[in-house]
C-alpha cells in the first residue's frame, strides 16, 4: 500500500475530511497534502515512521474505523 492510498483508506475508514484528519495527527493541512501526492508527483514528501505508527494506532483504537 502506497503513502497516500494509506492516508486516503485512513481518513475514510474514520469519516474524516483532510482538515479534521490533518487536525487529529497534529500536523498542518499543507504538509498531508503533500503527503497525499502521487509518489511520481515533486513536490510529494515521504511521511516520517513515527506518523505511520500514529496512524496505526489511531486506527486501531478507534471502534468506528472498519
Amino acid at each position: 500500500m502506497t503513502q497516500q492510498e494509506f492516508l486516503q483508506d485512513a481518513m475514510q475508514r474514520l469519516g474524516m475530511t483532510c482538515d479534521e484528519f490533518s487536525e487529529r495527527i497534529g500536523t498542518k493541512r499543507q504538509t498531508l497534502d503533500k503527503w497525499l501526492l502521487s509518489e511520481n508527483s515533486h513536490s510529494n514528501h515521504e511521511m516520517p515512521d513515527m506518523v505511520w505508527k500514529l496512524i496505526r494506532e489511531i486506527l486501531a483504537q478507534d471502534k468506528n474505523a472498519i
